[in-house]
């Protein structure tokens, strides 16, 4: 990471000062992104199989569905409060700071045009998206939805295949039900060792992704949107420095600074990456090592990397806010209420992949009649923030399996 953001940022300098070719330095930033992506496309190979195995093994592992249900709601619980709990911290900062007042409105609609076919890909409502993310529970392919690597209705499927198969072994209907239940048990061990191999390749990656940053965008995106930047920062650092770490310690008794070292390849694995799903693996992988129950982390870590969003749905907030202050707009108590729980349910549907948070803000954004086309005003600093949010995310999800495990 510091090679690459010390190699990066001198080109974007040299090249600031006509020492270097741009195009050469956008040249150089383009290979970092493509090393990096190699990398990137090694984890998501792991993620769907690994997710299918890990689940329907911890499901089938379980025996009784009663401690199914027990985990699976302590976990969820654990998500909805951690991730309002974030929100809330956000819309305190963003009020306290105020970073889009006074904002140069000009400077920062340079990338509206870029943005539009992103913003098309959007939902209205939040009648519409609570409506879209039931539908996206239930596959009409569960083959086709790993295919395009949706990630709720894998889950919602490999579940109901886990359960099936633990209620046909227990019944003693059917004699091969336990075949099949080895069967993704091993493959499950495979998958983990298929990831040892990948976690060799991750410095080579981080340093492609850091390069990418620092060389393709330099320190000139903090010139305008730098407050933002900072309240963003300010409130991800008080979650996951202060509120994280203390359910921690109250929940499981475990020292928040030991348990984050066991994660350490994780957790710069999502900085560098900004995916959380592509992280999934490594984060298993440190997760089990820090002492978490293998039937625990099978099931809590696959499920939070999907609708545990702690660093998106702060995120959200904190830019709708931003959006309405740079326009002149005071938001009343009553819309950023509206805006809290409608960045909560996005943060719930929004994918584990970098910048897909941008797409749910729209969500947002309609929820309190803000224009939508007001997403391109943040665009240019999006990956910085998405490395920061989606080290959060994995980060409260890791902590979710500890405390569900206690």
């Amino acid at each position: 990471m510091v090679l690459g953001a010390t190699l990066g940022l001198g080109l974007n300098w040299a090249g600031v000062h006509d020492m270097v070719d741009t195009e050469n330095v956008g040249k150089v930033a383009a290979i970092g992104k493509g090393i990096g992506d190699l990398f990137l496309r090694l984890l998501q190979m792991l993620v769907v199989p690994l997710i299918v195995s890990s689940l329907i093994t911890g499901v089938t592992g379980m025996g009784d569905l009663r401690t199914l249900g027990s985990i699976g709601g302590r976990a969820i619980a654990f998500y909805l409060t951690t991730s309002f709990a974030a929100i809330v911290t956000g819309i305190v900062l963003v009020n306290i700071i105020r970073p889009g007042t006074g904002a140069e409105l000009a400077l920062l609609e340079e990338g509206v045009a870029a943005t539009k076919p992103l913003l098309a890909e959007a939902p209205d409502g939040i009648g519409l998206v609570l409506w879209q993310q039931l539908q996206a529970l239930i596959p009409k392919n569960p083959f086709a939805a790993a295919a395009r690597g949706d990630m709720l209705p894998i889950i919602s499927f490999s579940l109901l295949l886990g359960v099936f198969i633990g209620l046909s072994e227990h019944s003693h209907e059917s004699k091969d039900a336990s075949v099949v239940r080895r069967f993704f048990s091993g493959l499950f061990d495979v998958m983990m060792q298929m990831t040892l191999f990948v976690v060799k390749f991750a410095p080579i990656g981080v340093f492609g992704f850091t390069l990418f940053a620092a060389a393709g965008k330099g320190p000139a995106a903090f010139r305008v949107l730098g407050w933002y930047v900072l309240t963003v920062f300010f409130a991800l650092a008080i979650h996951a420095l202060v509120t994280l770490p203390a359910i921690l310690r109250v929940m499981t008794g475990r020292q928040p600074l030991d348990y984050a070292r066991k994660l350490t390849t994780a957790l710069v694995t999502a900085f560098s990456t900004a995916s959380s799903n592509g992280t999934l693996p490594l984060t298993m992988q440190n997760v089990e090592d820090a002492g978490v129950k293998p039937e625990v982390t099978s099931f809590v870590l696959p499920l939070g990397a999907t609708i545990n969003m702690d660093g998106t749905a702060l995120y959200e907030a904190v830019a709708v806010l931003f959006i309405a202050q740079v326009y002149g707009i005071d938001l009343s108590m009553t819309q950023q209420i509206i805006v809290a729980l409608t960045a909560l349910l996005a943060s719930i549907g929004a994918a584990g992949i970098p910048h897909a948070g941008m797409v749910m803000m729209v969500v947002v954004l309609n929820a309190v009649g803000l224009p939508t086309s007001a997403v391109a005003l943040i665009l240019a600093v999006d990956r910085i923030l998405d490395m920061c949010r989606t080290t959060v995310n994995v980060w409260s999800d890791s902590i979710a399996a500890a405390v569900v495990d206690r």
